[in-house]
């Protein structure tokens, strides 16, 4: 799996800068990154063939050769792309090119390119980077050179390095100095350090600008997971009559009549009320039976006629998959202001106070939460969904989808859902951040964790392999993309001291 995600890493780096390539100046006679050869291999190098002044010879070689300008004098900037046109303020010249391209890994700490780890992304592009050269892919092959050059200009190391080329002076000089009996006292000898210990570091990095807002931030509160407040639930040791008035309201009792007569099994009397403070809300009667079980009738408001119909609640339904499940209880929870029924095996009905759906299945549960004053529901794995069997689906209370994935992590501000090696990051109104994907947008990342430190909360979300993207809990991008985890952290670490 890290092979393969390498190879879509580096194949998309390739696509991100294909319109980098397309009118650059073309490729000068490259060095050989085994021998060192400019223009021609060196007679040890396996790569070296012998001159032949066979005119026919002569011209296929001719055409084997790149016939283009020489790029590759020392302090001129690189021109085989432009990519390195400003690096860390100015062009970076062919010396520090090649310098860089040749020394040590900064992934794995190979000290040549030929003992690269495995699964060192930067042997992987220099393996490609030879095999591209030898079958005279020229482009390609400088795509694969520049990506390691990048690689490593994106390192602490790569980056010293950089540094001690442009600023030779703060290098550390080691001097020897022969003894006056051997040699005359003027003659003294400078070596200069080529330890990466030595090297100057990087000049500081500014604070990264921080952007506005890329969606609002409705906040989370928790609330109590268990309350009856707002809740009326009345046993009765005597039946109530249906008629007249209730704390509650009046019923239509034409209309009632009128159901009773059309078949439904509606009751004029009852023994269990339940309803809620919220005006006009749904209210709930039973009626209980010699073999213990309940009948139970639902109560909805017509603001009509200002006064409440009376509707049957079937006392079996149909889950997804056509199994009969059969009526236990209805109730109220969240401080009255979410209707339960609940029918055998864990099937429910769920709908607000006013008796709008919202959801119905298994597994579902109205979380302690609430958000601009509206309940959240969260409807988790269920095996009647058929391909959607393991999604967690969450709602408010008016029935709008706001997450779904296999997992979510909740925050007072957002909420983190992950599936099948994405993850998606929304906000408590349903919506979420998309990104470049190079070429395209989405709101899928590779992964997004959450860190909270003094300055609050932030994200660091991994777009794809290398590429990282940083956010504020109140969704405001920090600077650009970075090229590990790491970085984004100290990017974070550098917005306030």
């Amino acid at each position: 799996m890290k092979a393969l995600a390498v190879t879509v890493a580096l194949m998309s780096f390739l696509l991100i800068n294909e319109g980098t390539y397309a009118q650059v100046t073309p490729v000068s006679n490259a060095a050989c990154a085994e021998c060192g050869g400019v223009g021609a291999h060196k007679p040890s190098c396996r790569h070296y063939v012998a001159p032949n002044n066979d005119s026919e010879s002569s011209s296929q070689s001719n055409t084997l050769k790149p016939n283009v300008r020489q790029s590759t004098k020392g302090d001129e900037p690189y021109t085989d792309s432009d990519i390195f046109s400003s690096v860390e303020g100015k062009p970076l010249t062919n010396k520090e090119y090649w310098s860089i391209l040749m020394d040590a890994c900064t992934e794995c700490g190979a000290r040549n390119n030929h003992s690269h780890t495995p699964d060192c992304v930067i042997g992987r592009s220099y393996k490609w980077y030879k095999e591209y050269s030898e079958q005279g892919k020229k482009w390609d092959a400088i795509r694969m050179r520049d990506n390691i050059v990048q690689l490593k200009l994106n390192t602490a190391k790569g980056k010293a390095m950089l540094a001690a080329m442009r600023n030779p002076s703060g290098t550390k000089p080691s001097t020897t100095t022969t003894s006056s009996a051997s040699k005359p006292a003027t003659n003294t000898s400078t070596n200069t350090s080529t330890s990466l210990k030595d090297y100057a570091p990087a000049p500081e990095k500014p604070k990264p600008a921080v952007g506005n807002p890329v969606m609002p931030r409705p906040i989370m509160v928790r609330t109590p997971e268990f309350s009856g407040i707002n809740e009326h639930s009345i046993v009765y040791d005597k039946p109530q009559s249906i008629d007249g008035e209730h704390p509650w309201g009046t019923v239509d009792m034409n209309a009632f009549r009128q159901s009773q007569k059309g078949g439904w099994r509606v009751f004029a009397d009852y023994d269990i009320e339940r309803y809620t403070n919220t005006p006009n809300g749904v209210v709930i009667l039973g009626k209980r039976q010699p073999d213990g079980h309940i009948l139970w009738m639902w109560l909805s408001f017509d603001k009509d006629t200002g006064k409440y119909r009376a509707y049957e609640s079937e006392n079996e339904e149909e889950d997804r998959s056509g199994k009969k499940v059969a009526l236990k209880d209805i109730r109220f929870e969240a401080e009255g202001e979410i209707l339960v029924k609940e029918y055998s095996d864990g099937y429910k009905r769920v709908t607000n106070v006013f008796g709008n759906y919202i959801a119905s299945g298994y597994n579902i549960k109205v979380l302690p939460m609430k958000v601009d004053g509206h309940r959240i529901i969260a409807h988790g794995q269920d095996p009647t969904r058929g391909k959607l069997a393991n999604d967690i689906w969450v709602y408010d209370d008016t029935g709008k989808l706001i997450a779904a994935g296999e997992e979510l992590e909740y925050f007072d501000d957002a909420i983190i859902a992950r599936s099948k090696g994405f993850a998606t990051l929304y906000n408590w109104k349903g919506q979420s951040i998309y990104f470049d994907k190079g070429g395209w947008t989405s709101n899928y990342a590779d992964e997004i964790q959450a860190f909270t430190s003094d300055k609050g909360r932030y994200y660091v979300i991994k777009v794809k392999e290398g590429r990282y993207a940083l956010e504020t809990q109140d969704f405001r991008p920090v600077g650009g993309f970075y090229s590990t985890a790491q970085e984004a952290h100290d990017a974070w670490n550098r917005l306030v001291p």
